[in-house]
């Protein structure tokens, strides 16, 4: 923690099954106190998050997800929480064949970063995945998720921004920066050289 500032106490002000909300209170450099609301996983759980290309066509597979505090549909990566006893890599596997129906290969788990850290202590580690040009099988979401599959060519993804942003789908910060960032690379790349 920088010295200037110094966490002074912690309660619990409400649980749930899954979640915990804190509170924590602090002392600022100038000796002012403050208090900090956040939400915690009840068992410290992380999250991976799976970005799961294609082998020949580079095509992204994506899901639309209905989130309920949003009470929107919500255009993301897969993703979910590693069990206990669960490495990233087995939770990735197995989310992704939940959700998508996809399987393959891990090429790269990230390091745990955060995406929320005003907000929540979670963290996830990005896994980048390449998978078949057709799922394995059925997908099996769990619960009251309800999701759709789509799966995306490199030249599609300008095409999909203009259609969450018609449709106004939110879209995951993880995945607009992605197809922003992967869009700028194919536009550049498509420019005549002088």
């Amino acid at each position: 923690m920088p010295a200037d500032m110094e966490v002074i106490g912690e309660r619990t002000l409400h649980e749930q099954k899954w979640t915990v909300l804190k509170e924590k209170t602090y002392r600022d450099q100038s000796g002012r106190q403050g208090s900090w609301t956040y939400i915690e996983r009840r068992c410290g759980q992380e999250a991976v998050v799976i970005v799961a290309l294609t082998a020949q066509s580079g095509s992204l597979v994506v899901i639309e997800q209905f989130r309920v505090p949003l009470e929107r549909t919500v255009a993301e990566f897969p993703a979910g929480l590693v069990d206990s006893g669960e490495s990233p890599e087995a939770a990735a596997r197995r989310e992704l064949r939940e959700e998508t129906g996809f399987e393959g290969e891990i090429l790269e788990v990230g390091p745990a970063v955060s995406t929320t850290a005003g907000l929540s202590t979670e963290t996830v580690r990005m896994v980048f995945m390449q998978v078949a040009e057709q799922p394995a099988g059925e997908a099996a979401p769990e619960g009251a998720e309800r999701i759709t599959v789509r799966v995306l060519a490199p030249s599609d993804f300008e095409a999909f921004l203009a259609e969450c942003r018609h449709r106004k789908l939110i879209l995951d910060a993880k995945l607009y920066l992605y197809l922003r960032q992967r869009s700028e690379a194919l536009s550049g790349e498509q420019a005549p050289k002088e």
